[in-house]
């Protein structure tokens, strides 16, 4: 069953499908937790915003598909070229922008895509998006003359560089793409005296978890008081004894938010499948409810799984959008009692700083 998207989204007290409504900006459609439109050229960017840009075919339509309207990999592999400026709309406020794919920066049509002012303000993160199996040359050209006009406007601009569809390549060939991106940006960078310490690397693939793993990276600064829930996640995992907390946007799986202890890729790749099955159970429950609604009905879930021997993750609803996922061991989780308890309160907390 699939756990989130249009069909499945009113058992999670998200957005109906056929709810969304045609205005003066353009064309609104509505997607599980998130709102898709295709805005005017015109229209002011939000002030929380994500930038998604990158060359024709580089795959940050792909993306966003598979992230936003949960599509499937393999029915997106031959997706048409976006056209048009799109909007998704993240629940904390944060809208991510699909810009056209440049081909000529010079001289493109998308006059928003060269306007400096997207650029400006200080809650702006940039994702450019290069296609590590395709034209790497000519994408980094591009991204370069991106970078001079960003940070012209915005020296302190968050630039992360999505190494995509590194699907396929041995763990070898990916350090060296990896490197030799990295190494031909920062000195090029170094060359034109750009500022490089808000540039990050990521290699990502729409056949894993890793593209939700970035865009969690990239969207967390973006938060409203980001840095007091980080600090209210730290407190909350050492009171209760955790390994591991993270705050979870459960229709695209991004997390807003985590205590400051590393995590790994095999335990977020985990997570994400609880989440799933939470929300397939949440519907299971549902359909058993006589004329439940979105929100006066939400169950809200209470989910206890085992990873191993020594690991549990417990998973508790904050409201039909959010949830904390826990990450403890198997003997602390004997003593539940605290656990809800504090779960509880800091429930209360990120509701009153996260309003929906």
């Amino acid at each position: 069953m699939n756990g989130y998207g249009a069909q499945s989204s009113t058992s999670m007290g998200m957005y109906r499908q056929g709810d969304g409504m045609e205005n003066e900006t353009g064309m609104t459609t509505e997607i599980g937790s998130t709102v898709l439109t295709h805005p005017k050229t015109s229209e002011q960017l939000a002030e929380r915003r994500v930038l998604f840009m990158g060359l024709p075919r580089s795959g940050k339509s792909s993306i966003l598909s598979v992230v936003f309207e949960n599509a499937h990999p393999y029915q997106i592999i031959s997706i048409l070229p976006t056209q048009e400026r799109m909007v998704y709309h993240m629940v904390t406020g944060i809208e991510i922008y699909d810009f056209p794919g440049i081909d000529d920066y010079a001289e493109t049509q998308f006059s928003n895509a060269v306007d400096p002012s997207v650029y400006s303000g200080d809650t702006t993160a940039l994702v450019y998006v290069v296609d590590s199996q395709g034209d790497i040359q000519g994408s980094l050209a591009t991204l370069f003359t991106v970078m001079r006009v960003a940070q012209a406007v915005n020296e302190q601009l968050p630039i992360h560089i999505f190494i995509h569809k590194v699907d396929g390549l041995s763990e070898e060939l990916k350090q060296d793409i990896q490197q030799d991106i990295q190494q031909r940006v920062l000195k090029n960078m170094g060359y034109e005296n750009l500022n490089s310490a808000f540039v990050y690397f990521h290699r990502t693939t729409i056949f894993d978890e890793s593209v939700r793993e970035a865009l969690s990276r990239v969207v967390q600064r973006l938060v409203p008081r980001y840095q007091n829930l980080e600090n209210l996640l730290n407190s909350f995992c050492t009171k209760s004894g955790l390994d591991k907390v993270f705050l979870f946007d459960v229709g695209t799986k991004i997390y807003l938010s985590m205590d400051s202890s590393p995590t790994e890729p095999q335990l977020y790749t985990f997570s994400c499948q609880t989440i799933d099955a939470m929300v397939d159970l949440t519907i299971l429950c549902l359909s058993d409810i006589p004329n439940a609604t979105d929100d006066e009905d939400m169950l809200m879930q209470r989910t206890l799984v085992g990873l191993d021997s020594n690991t549990t993750i417990f998973i508790y609803q904050i409201n039909s959008y959010l949830a904390l996922l826990c990450v403890g061991s198997a003997q602390l989780f004997r003593q539940m009692s605290l656990l809800e308890f504090n779960s509880t309160k800091i429930a209360r907390a990120i509701r009153q700083m996260l309003p929906s």
